[in-house]
């Protein structure tokens, strides 16, 4: 049984077992904040607990080679909150993504019980990436070139997306984990991308050899997968950081929640933990680090992965046939009026 889309794609995510606090110092204080308008700032974003890992009991199965055993097919849960907390909030719209999408969720994987909606990015608390001025003005720029080719989102290009982007959910693709001894290997319905990571301790790849997924090296810390990814490619305007499926034309960059617009530099790093909850559920948290970009390193974590249904088959992926859109922007070719239609 394949997914069913309905209505337009805009991204969204939800995060690991937290509550909504009070939207201010103020509402914590038992004090009636002051009224939006009439020249009063907007409303602060909610603050959220602090991030903690979550807890689980489950001890895995073992594979033939000793490792806990996480094996299978995988479709994405939804993500029904933005990437970041907005430094700018949305006029009319206070603490709400921009990023947040209508498709039918008949068929997506739901939630472990007690998980509560919340943007994706746990660490700094107040939700917002720890961007450096200089990387601020540079996503502006990018923002405000999105009609241009050389500043267009990457995956939107064809291109591999990196880590953890690789990772936020798309509504259409799954995953397949495989194991053998010495190494866990990642499949991606989008892109045909892959990943290949060593569990043996080897040391990254020479720094010049760079690769738009990274060079992944492993180790279990008991029943979790935890990745150390190095040596990306130095791409800096469409090898993006993060971003959900799409930003919302028109959104200033302050306001923008779904990570898009985000390139790094040569330092960029990502630790990566991958968590089996229970025999069907795999948290997901990543900690990124690039001082050329970020002011102090910042972590997202989300329940990611829910096993498939039995009938699931991953698909061709198709990304350019068909996109009149990216074909005229890369080749000046028009293909709209020949575009053939298919139900």
């Amino acid at each position: 049984m394949r997914i069913t889309i309905a209505g337009p794609l805009v991204a969204v995510l939800l995060l690991p077992g937290v509550s909504d606090a009070p939207a201010s110092a103020e509402a914590a204080a038992g004090k009636q904040a002051p009224p939006a308008g009439r020249g009063a700032a907007p409303a602060a974003p909610p603050n959220y607990p602090p991030y903690t890992r979550p807890v689980s009991t489950y001890v895995p199965p073992r594979t033939a080679g000793g490792q806990p055993d996480i094996t299978g097919l995988y479709l994405a849960i939804p993500l029904p909150r933005g990437i970041e907390t907005p430094l700018v909030p949305i006029v009319n719209r206070p603490n709400r993504a921009n990023s947040e999408f209508a498709y039918s969720l008949n068929e997506r994987p739901k939630l472990p019980e007690g998980a509560i909606a919340r943007p994706v990015g746990v660490d700094p608390p107040d939700g917002k990436i720890p961007l450096t001025p200089e990387a601020l003005a540079r996503r502006k720029d990018i923002i405000a070139n999105q009609e241009k080719i050389e500043y267009l989102d990457g995956r939107v290009l064809c291109l591999a997306p990196g880590i953890p982007r690789s990772t936020i959910p798309a509504p259409v693709v799954g995953y397949q984990i495989l194991q053998k001894p010495g190494y866990v290997v990642i499949f991606y319905e989008q892109n045909h991308l892959y990943r290949t990571i060593p569990l043996d301790g080897r040391p990254p790849l020479d720094p010049n050899i760079r690769k738009a997924m990274g060079v992944s090296r492993g180790h279990w810390d008991a029943n979790v997968l935890v990745v150390e990814v190095t040596n990306f490619t130095n791409n800096l305007s469409n090898n993006w950081v993060i971003g959900a499926i799409s930003a919302t034309p028109g959104v200033p960059a302050e306001s923008l929640t779904t990570g898009h617009g985000i390139p790094h530099s040569d330092l960029y790093r990502v630790t990566e933990r991958y968590t089996p909850i229970d025999a069907n559920t795999i948290h997901y948290e990543a900690r990124i680090e690039d001082p050329k970009v970020f002011t102090q390193p910042w972590t997202i974590a989300y329940y990611a992965f829910a096993r498939a249904p039995k009938d699931y088959v991953p698909i061709e992926y198709a990304c350019f046939e068909g996109n009149d859109k990216n074909l005229l922007l890369m080749t000046n070719t028009d293909i709209s009026g020949i575009r053939v239609q298919v139900p």
